[in-house]
């Protein structure tokens, strides 16, 4: 599967408690509640209700270690995917925010030196199944680590608890020992 979108490209450390402030994180883990306010602490601009959300980025891509900094709070993916994000692209990621991302179904995609060759607001397309992220604004192309199966499933059904609650609903829960 091919997806297409609008990136927006962090410039340096994106820290976790600058996607969703502290402030914050007492909403409810709701996707669009915690959409309101995505990348306020990361750039002013974003700093106003639904001000990241309103620009109608697909992609996230990002340096070292994105969304680390801080504890789990899993406010950060929610907020993330309320906001109409398909996918994080970075060099590394934070473990705990990576897990989360896991959990809920947001793929964070390692890809080594993909803020090199991508500008806020480019077009890009990743293919799901081969690992590619190529650029159609500037015909720039990298290969990602590819999405491992486990994970394209838990994603697929819009999470772990989905996924755990389907095994359990068609009776093949005894699949995953």
């Amino acid at each position: 599967m091919k997806v297409k979108g609008k990136t927006w490209v962090a410039s340096g450390y994106v820290m976790a408690y600058d996607i969703i402030i502290q402030k914050y994180w007492t909403a409810p883990i709701d996707p669009a509640e915690n959409a309101k306010w995505v990348m306020a602490g990361v750039a002013e601009e974003f700093n106003r209700e639904n001000g990241f959300k309103d620009q109608g980025y697909t992609f996230i891509v990002a340096g070292h270690n994105f969304a680390g900094g801080g504890k789990s709070i899993e406010h950060v993916v929610t907020g993330l995917m309320g906001a109409g994000i398909k996918a994080v692209f970075a060099d590394s990621f934070a473990r705990l925010q990576f897990r989360n991302a896991i959990n809920y179904g947001l793929p964070f995609i390692t890809c080594k030196g993909i803020a090199e060759i991508c500008q806020t607001g480019d077009q890009l397309e990743w293919d799901t199944d081969s690992g590619l992220i190529t650029n159609l604004s500037n015909g720039r192309a990298l290969q990602s680590v590819p999405v491992a199966p486990f994970v394209a499933e838990v994603a697929q059904a819009g999470g772990l608890m989905n996924f755990i609650r389907k095994k359990i609903e068609h009776n093949t829960i005894a699949e995953l020992q």
